[in-house]
This record gives structure tokens, sequence and C-alpha cells, in this order.
């Protein structure tokens, strides 16, 4: 489903929502019923789980699983729930299941991924970077309300405006995660 990233799709940015918090809440439940024991742990990530910032009000949930496996029965719980599912779309060796609303707009994102997986330490080091540096987090604020008027038709080339940014702020965040384990 390596598809889904050039998809011309709707988007657009909220002010933060503390209610997002809520949201991930009820989907965290949610996939503990569907993923049990498989699961080790349920984070929110992405631009909802920064306090403050501007973000498409899409939740994005990382499901960190001991072994990525087929989770036949859990796709099929999935999909009954109203979600569309892919493989390899965020790195090889993940899934990821969606949720649109009536317009076409994504509204959920699930992440599930290995423990221990560069995915699962990027997405944990970017937020938790992103939520001690206020500063960063505007720039990166910034950056997504200036691309998403120059791109406001054309996703694939939004997420492509971007890209330069977060690959800097990435290596910022991996010195910084080092530093604090010194």
């Amino acid at each position: 489903m390596s598809s889904l990233s050039t998809i011309k799709r709707k988007y657009s940015f909220s002010e933060y929502d503390p209610n997002w918090v809520n949201q991930f809440n009820d989907i965290k439940n949610f996939l503990m019923g569907i993923f049990g024991d498989a699961v080790v742990q349920i984070e929110h990530v992405g631009s909802t789980s920064i306090p403050g910032m501007k973000a498409k009000p899409i939740i994005d949930v990382l499901v960190v699983v001991n072994n990525m496996q087929d989770f036949a029965k859990e796709k099929e719980q999935m999909v009954s729930a109203g979600y569309e599912w892919g493989a390899n779309y965020i790195a090889p060796n993940t899934l990821i299941f969606f949720k649109q609303n009536p317009g076409g707009e994504k509204t959920e994102n699930i992440h599930v991924c290995e423990a221990g997986s560069q995915k699962e330490k990027q997405f944990i080091i970017m937020r938790d970077f992103f939520r001690a540096h206020p500063e960063k987090a505007r720039q990166y604020t910034d950056l997504k309300e200036k691309n998403s008027q120059i791109y406001s038709d054309d996703y694939p080339a939004y997420r492509s405006a971007k890209k330069p940014f977060l690959d800097e702020i990435e290596q910022e965040a991996r010195k910084w995660e080092e530093s604090m384990r010194k």
C-alpha cells in the first residue's frame, strides 16, 4: 500500500485541541481489546501529541508489539471497525491502519511496529523532543502552515516540502536523546 503516500487527499489544520488526549485514550482502549497480549505499549505520537502544536486533526497512535506477525484476526477486526490497512507503509515490517471521515479526511493513523525497531524509536524521540523544545515545535508549526498554503491541494508535495526540516530535527532529537542518557 505504498500508494497511500502519493494520494492527493484532503487535509486541514487545527489549533491544538486538549480533547485529542481523550480521543487517543479511547483509541488506546479499543486497540488493547484488539491486539491484547501482543502489545508492549501504545503511545500517542505525531503532532496531536504535542501540546500547543497546530496539527492535522489526525490522532497518530503507535502500537508497539514484541514481534510483527500476520495479525490476520486483528486486521479483520480493524476492518470491521471501519479501518483500512496497509503493510510496510511507514517502514519495512510495519502495519498501518487508518480511518477517514465521510469527507475523505483521515481521522486516525494506527502504526504497528516491533519493539526496538528504528521506527518505534523515531516516533518516540521526535515526540519527546518537540515536547521538550517548544521553540522547535513552533518552527515546525510555522513550516506546516506555510507549506499547506503553497500545496493546499497536493498532500504528497506538502509532505515532501517538510521532509528536510524533519530530517534535521531528527538528528537534533537523536543527539538530545543521547545526551539525556548520560
